[in-house]
């Protein structure tokens, strides 16, 4: 009942933004063996906008490069594939809701705020871990949350009857969304996710990151993600829709296998990655 309900709901949103087809090119391209560097960085400096966004994000004080990257194809060979598509997958996302969040924008850019700390915090917790896919991971952490961007969005009413049930009951989001809507942001952002092809590893994160036990195959980078919410909440990074801070489930710090002096320098670490990755917050098209 409640499947068909959110499906039908999806279905009704007929302005929900879809993936630029660049995007999905790109994809495409990073997935096929013989691609090549060059091939790549054709298809990216077709769109110039897309080539200032990845330009400025490598030159950032996130990555902390030595030396300037001028090209594509440079960006290309020291960041790898994968991470450029993911890269490109994230600030790609970030755009398609910015126009349409313009007259909420100190709660969307509150949102962004957090999902942006998630993604950090994700890198950051993935790499202390020894994850080699780091850049997966900061894609996972901008995502885990969308469902509420949408909620915000595109169903305004139920978001502000939400809102005004986490402030008069004090509770998390999650619970305040299975009483107005009887679905939840992640809910929604399953089936995004699947609107959009997003590869499983996503949808698995995005679905079960309050409860990362449940996550199929992908147990630990959805308690990596979990982990970090709780993290960023925490540091009072952005606003993810309440003033609570999640309970750490058990599971997800078992599957983790860190220790709590391990969380002081994870917190520094994220904070100051957070600082650096502020290029994700403005627009290159604003410059030209």
């Amino acid at each position: 009942m409640k499947s068909a309900k959110i499906r039908k709901v999806i279905s009704d949103l007929e302005d929900l933004p879809t993936l630029p087809r660049i995007v999905l090119r790109i994809t495409e391209l990073v997935n096929n063996p013989k691609c090549s560097a060059q091939d790549l960085a054709r298809v990216i400096t077709d769109d110039q906008v897309l080539t200032a966004r990845l330009l400025r994000l490598v030159n950032s004080s996130f990555y902390g490069f030595p030396q300037k990257i001028s090209t594509v194809t440079g960006a290309i060979v020291l960041l790898g594939f994968d991470a450029i598509r993911n890269l490109l997958l994230s600030t790609s996302i970030l755009e398609l809701f910015r126009d349409k969040g313009k007259k909420k924008r100190s709660k969307g850019e509150d949102f962004w705020d957090h999902s942006l700390g998630c993604a950090v915090a994700a890198k950051v917790i993935g790499e202390f871990l020894g994850n080699e896919k780091g850049e997966e991971l900061f894609v996972a952490g901008l995502l885990h949350d969308i469902g509420k961007i949408v909620e915000m969005l595109f169903l305004p009413e139920e978001f502000a009857e939400i809102t005004s049930l986490v402030e008069e009951k004090d509770v998390l989001m999650v619970v305040a969304e299975k009483e107005v809507l009887d679905y939840t942001h992640m809910d929604i952002g399953r089936l995004l996710a699947q609107k959009w092809n997003l590869p499983e590893k996503f949808t698995e994160v995005i679905t079960h990151h309050h409860s990362p036990e449940k996550a199929d195959g992908f147990s630990q980078e959805t308690a990596i993600v979990h982990l970090a919410d709780i993290l960023v909440r925490a540091l009072e990074i952005g606003w993810g829709g309440d003033n609570k801070i999640p309970v750490l489930n058990k599971t997800a710090w078992e599957i983790l296998g860190l220790e709590l002096s391990d969380i002081g320098f994870l917190m520094e670490t994220i904070e100051e990655g957070f600082g650096g990755i502020n290029v994700f917050a403005t627009d290159p098209k604003d410059s030209q």
